[in-house]
């Protein structure tokens, strides 16, 4: 009897075991890192399998340091004679709602949407820094956004926002040779000296470097001013050019525009901003897209998801 009750606990235990296993690999593949990771690793087998490795050099994991002392890390940048590409990658799923001049993207899956940064507007800031590290011409630098996993586009997309392998036919679209084989190596072996030494430490400090800009205070809203404007700093706009618009070019050259962009979706002025009716904290405005992508204006209370007061946006009064 002894003997066949150890069989059974050890039996418990293993299976005990495995499903703490099979847990622990679930979080795991779920994590926001090991995503970005295998999308990143998609991409680099993708370019290496493709694109000819005479004319077409590829940097993966570039860290760069900047002037202020920030740092940015870049996915892949492809150095050739049609000019740098410079990729960034977003492993997701479900659909993704966006436009190239819109602040946030959406994903949603089923009911339940996410917010998330425009990569569009991301890659620009990687390749501003490019040009400031490198004192690479802007019209040579091509931003790429490569949308790795089981995503699908609901609203249109520029033609520098790819799905999947797509990327490698962007990048071979190009075909106009700007660089001789001598500039290019002049340009791979500059990036080889700017960018920091892709190490664990490395990483460590850009992430420590990001999270401290984030974490930073922001600027306290003056007394008597209304809940929107409470949402978003003042934010200085260009001087504009007489050439094109002030807002820049982000999948076209962008050799017109070299200063700093201005935020590039302009959000309404707030029409009812009050305090919340259930706790008497302050509203703040926020948008969602619809089905057909067009922002949606609302209140929402500031201490969400502690409070869910939302009220829809009223009609400005004439």
């Amino acid at each position: 009897m002894a003997t066949v009750l150890q069989q059974v606990q050890g039996v418990l235990w293993m299976w005990v075991v495995l499903a703490a296993g099979v847990a622990l690999l679930a979080g795991v593949l779920r994590s926001p890192r090991f995503k970005g990771w295998w999308g990143e690793r998609k991409v680099q087998q993708w370019l290496a399998r493709d694109l000819n490795p005479l004319h077409y050099h590829c940097v993966h994991n570039v860290t760069l340091r900047l002037a202020d002392g920030k740092t940015t890390q870049i996915d892949h940048v492809v150095v050739s004679p049609y000019g740098l590409f410079v990729l960034e990658t977003k492993h997701m799923q479900g659909w993704i709602f966006g436009s190239e001049k819109q602040k946030k993207w959406t994903q949603s899956i089923y009911r339940h949407r996410t917010a998330f940064q425009n990569p569009l507007h991301q890659n620009w800031l990687h390749i501003m820094a490019l040009q400031q590290v490198l004192q690479v011409p802007l019209q040579h630098l091509h931003s790429v956004v490569v949308f790795t996993g089981h995503s699908h586009f609901k609203t249109e997309m520029p033609a520098c926002v790819t799905q999947g392998r797509d990327c490698v036919a962007f990048i071979q679209s190009h075909t106009e040779v700007v660089w001789t084989e001598q500039e290019v190596a002049q340009w791979r072996q500059a990036l080889s000296q700017k960018r920091l030494q892709a190490t664990r430490a490395t990483h460590r400090a850009h992430v420590e470097n990001v999270r401290a800009r984030h974490a930073a205070p922001r600027p306290k809203v003056p007394s008597g001013k209304t809940a929107g404007a409470a949402v978003s700093a003042p934010v200085p706009v260009a001087a504009p050019i007489a050439l094109r618009s002030t807002e820049p070019e982000l999948c076209t050259e962008p050799v017109l525009r070299t200063e700093p962009f201005a935020p590039l979706v302009p959000q309404p002025a707030p029409l009812h901003a009050a305090d919340c009716p259930q706790c008497g904290s302050n509203l703040v405005h926020r948008s969602l897209p619809d089905a057909e992508g067009a922002s949606r204006y609302f209140w929402r209370c500031a201490r969400f998801p502690h409070c869910r007061f939302m009220r829809a946006e009223l009609p400005e009064v004439v």
